[in-house]
C-alpha cells in the first residue's frame, strides 16, 4: 500500500506537471490569437481608409474610425499579455502600431479636407505596414517557439505519468486478485438478501392492497345496506305507523264526537291527551322518517334539503350560521347528493356534541368539473394525530368522500375550530 500511495503521488505531480504546460501553451496561443486580431484589424483599417480615399464613401470612413477603437483595445491586451516575458518586443510593437495608425489618420485627415490622394501616402502607409509586419511575424515566432517548449513539457510529463500509471495498474491488479473472491461472496450474500427483502416486501404490498380493497368494498358495501335498511325503516314506519297513528287519532275524534254529553264531560282532559299524544307521535315519527330518509333531498332536491336541516340545526342550538348555496339546483347524481347530505349531518352532529362553537359556515360551490363543499366552525377543534380520538363520523365523511373519487381535507387543531373541506366530481 506504501508502493501505490507513492505511485499515486508521483504520477500526480507529473501530471500536474504536464497540465501545467498545456496551460501554458494554452494562454501562449491565446496570445498569439491577439497579435493576429491586431493584425486582421490594422488590415481592415488600411482596406476602408483606402476604400474611402478611393470613392469618398461615408461607410468606408465609419468603419474606419470603428476599427480604430478596436486596434487600441486590442493593443491594450496585447500590452497585458506580453508585459512580462516580451516587454521590449511589446513597446515596439505597440511603437510601430502607433505611428502606423497615427500616419493612416494623417491620410483619412488630409482626404476629409479635400486634397486629392498621392502615391507616395499610400507607399509610406505600406511600408509601415511591412514593418509592423516583421516585429509581428517575430513575436509570432518567439511565442510558436514557447509553444513547442510548453507541448515538450507536456508530453514528457504524460509519458512520465503513463509509466508510473502502468506500474500502479500492476500492484493494483494483484491487489483486486486477492480482494475479488471476497468480495464476490459478500455481494452474492448481499444480493440473496436483497432478493429475499423484495420478495417479502411485495408479498406485503399484495396483502395490504388486497385488504384495503377488502375493507374498502365491505365500507361501501356496509354504507349502501345501511342507506337502504333505513329507506326501509322510513317506509316502513311512515306508512304503517303513520297509518296506525292517524288511525287512532281518527278513532279518538270520533269516540269524542259519539259521546253523550254528560260522559263528554267526564273524559273531555283524558281525550285532550290522548290528542296530543297522538299528535307528538305522528311530529316524532315524522322528524325520524325524515331523519332515516329526507324526503326534502328526494322530492325538492339538495339546496332545500340543507336549507331545512340548517334551521333544524339553527333551532336547536345558539348558533350563528352562515350559508354560502347556490340559487339553482345542481345537476348531482342521487348517490352524490346523498353523500353531501349525510356529510353536513355528520358535522352539525359533531358541532352540536362537542364543538362548542358559536359560529358556524356552511359553502356550497360549483365548478366546471366539482363540486365543493366547506364546513368550518370556531370550536375547540382537535388533534388530528390524537391516538384517544374517536374518528368514527370522520371516518364515515371520508368514506363517502373516496368512494366517489373525490378529495378531503380537514383542518383543525386544539382551540383553533375545525374547517371540512370536500370536493366530489359533478
Amino acid at each position: 500500500m506504501a508502493l501505490l500511495i507513492g505511485m499515486l503521488v508521483a504520477s500526480y505531480m507529473q501530471a500536474s506537471a504536464g497540465l501545467e504546460a498545456m496551460k501554458q501553451f494554452g494562454i501562449s496561443s491565446q496570445h498569439a490569437d491577439h497579435l493576429d486580431r491586431v493584425h486582421r484589424l490594422f488590415l481592415e483599417r488600411q482596406s476602408a481608409g483606402r476604400g474611402y480615399a478611393l470613392t469618398r464613401d461615408p461607410a468606408y470612413l465609419a468603419s474606419y474610425r470603428e476599427t480604430a477603437a478596436k486596434i487600441q483595445d486590442s493593443l491594450k491586451i496585447v500590452q497585458q499579455d506580453l508585459r512580462d516575458p516580451f516587454r521590449t518586443e511589446t513597446a515596439e510593437l505597440v511603437k510601430q502600431a502607433q505611428a502606423m495608425a497615427a500616419h493612416m489618420d494623417a491620410v483619412v485627415a488630409r482626404i476629409e479636407r479635400g486634397e486629392q490622394p498621392e502615391k507616395d501616402w499610400f507607399d509610406q502607409g505600406t511600408l509601415a505596414m511591412e514593418a509592423y509586419k516583421r516585429q509581428h511575424n517575430t513575436m509570432k515566432a518567439e511565442l510558436l517557439t514557447q509553444n513547442l517548449e510548453n507541448v515538450r513539457q507536456s508530453v514528457s510529463g504524460f509519458e512520465n505519468a503513463r509509466i508510473s500509471t502502468v506500474l500502479l495498474a500492476i500492484a493494483s491488479l494483484l491487489l483486486l486478485l486477492m480482494t475479488t473472491s471476497q468480495k464476490q461472496k459478500k455481494q452474492e450474500l448481499q444480493e440473496r438478501i436483497q432478493h429475499m427483502l423484495e420478495a417479502e416486501n411485495e408479498r406485503l404490498e399484495r396483502e395490504v392492497r388486497l385488504r384495503t380493497k377488502e375493507l374498502t368494498n365491505l365500507a361501501t358495501y356496509l354504507t349502501e345496506v345501511r342507506e337502504t335498511e333505513k329507506l326501509n325503516l322510513a317506509r316502513e314506519m311512515h306508512d304503517e305507523l303513520g297509518a296506525l297513528l292517524t288511525a287512532a287519532k281518527l278513532d279518538a275524534d270520533w269516540i269524542e264526537r259519539t259521546l253523550p254529553p254528560e260522559s263528554t264531560a267526564l273524559v273531555a282532559q283524558r281525550m285532550a291527551r290522548l290528542r296530543q299524544s297522538l299528535t307528538s307521535g305522528i311530529t316524532l315519527k315524522r322528524r325520524i322518517t325524515n331523519d332515516l330518509r329526507p324526503a326534502l333531498l328526494y322530492d325538492l332536491g339538495l339546496i332545500e334539503a340543507l336549507r331545512a336541516l340548517i334551521d333544524e340545526f339553527r333551532q336547536g342550538e345558539e348558533i350563528e350560521v352562515k350559508v354560502e348555496l347556490p340559487e339553482a339546483e345542481p345537476e348531482l347524481s342521487d348517490a352524490v347528493s346523498l353523500s353531501l347530505f349525510r356529510i353536513v349531518q355528520e358535522a352539525f352532529t359533531n358541532i352540536r356534541k362537542y364543538a362548542h362553537a358559536q359560529h358556524v359556515g356552511v359553502s356550497l360551490r360549483l365548478t366546471p368539473t366539482a363540486i365543493e363543499l366547506t364546513i368550518e366552525d370556531d370550536g375547540v377543534g382537535f388533534d388530528l394525530d390524537s391516538p384517544k380520538l374517536a374518528r368514527h363520523g370522520l371516518a364515515g365523511i371520508k368514506h363517502r368522500v373516496f368512494t366517489h373519487g373525490g378529495q378531503l381535507d380537514i383542518r383543525t387543531a386544539p382551540g383553533t375550530g375545525v374547517t371540512i373541506r370536500a370536493v366530489l366530481p359533478a
